[in-house]
């Protein structure tokens, strides 16, 4: 998909949304494009009083880049508070290469959240790239902060965006857009976080989707998650 710089600049959000959605759909459903993990993930570190956490997300949660669950998000972390924290670790992920807040929000029923000492919210990078409303995502992110705080006393973690790899392939002007509207859904993130006492930790942006990155990543929520509450 070729998005030109002259592209008018009024409401480019509004105009270019539908565009963004339909190549992102059309080009997550390419399994040559984008390399993720095979199988259900739930990683497990053996120990005494084992951690719970689930990870709900996106293509960065479930493991976009890398082969196998034990090189991405999941594995990188239950290794990390494992050897912290000589505990044992399970780690879970709910994670969908497409995933919306929205339709994360939507599956929540069929999830049993009563089980977990901690959930993290991986999102933000599917509807960042489509361009959802600001507005939209301010009413669906703060719904599902809501919800899970109330199915749940489990601890609650929201990252920031995780990176916006997969838009290397755009214009400059694209990944402008892209890069700005990751911006403003992280600020409008940040209010829900401070608005509902919920925890928000920062990542470090990447320019690859690769094990060291999930590493790195691991090692921030592992750190934020070993911290006082």
């Amino acid at each position: 998909m070729t998005i030109r710089d002259d592209m008018p600049s009024l409401h480019p959000h509004l105009v270019l949304a539908p565009l963004f959605w339909a190549w992102f759909r059309a080009d997550s459903q390419e399994e040559g494009e984008w390399r993720y993990p095979t199988g259900p993930c739930a990683i497990s570190i053996p120990g005494p009083d084992p951690l719970r956490i689930l990870i709900l997300g996106d293509g960065p949660a479930a493991g976009c880049g890398v082969a196998i669950h034990e090189l991405g998000i999941a594995g990188h972390l239950a290794r990390h508070v494992a050897r912290h924290t000589s505990r044992g670790v399970s780690v879970t992920v709910t994670a969908d290469r497409a995933a919306s807040v929205h339709s994360t929000l939507r599956r929540l029923d069929d999830l049993d959240l009563a089980v977990y000492d901690v959930v993290v919210l991986m999102l933000a990078a599917t509807d960042a790239f489509c361009l959802t409303p600001r507005h939209s995502w301010r009413r669906d992110m703060a719904a599902l902060v809501g919800s899970v705080r109330a199915r749940t006393t489990a601890r609650v973690l929201v990252t920031s965006i995780a990176t916006l790899e997969f838009a290397r392939s755009l214009s400059p002007f694209a990944r402008r857009l892209t890069g700005s509207h990751a911006r403003m859904l992280d600020d409008e993130t940040r209010r829900i976080c401070v608005e509902t006492a919920t925890e928000m930790i920062a990542l470090d942006a990447a320019s690859d989707l690769t094990s060291r990155t999930y590493a790195m990543w691991a090692r921030r929520i592992g750190s934020h998650l070993m911290g006082a509450p």
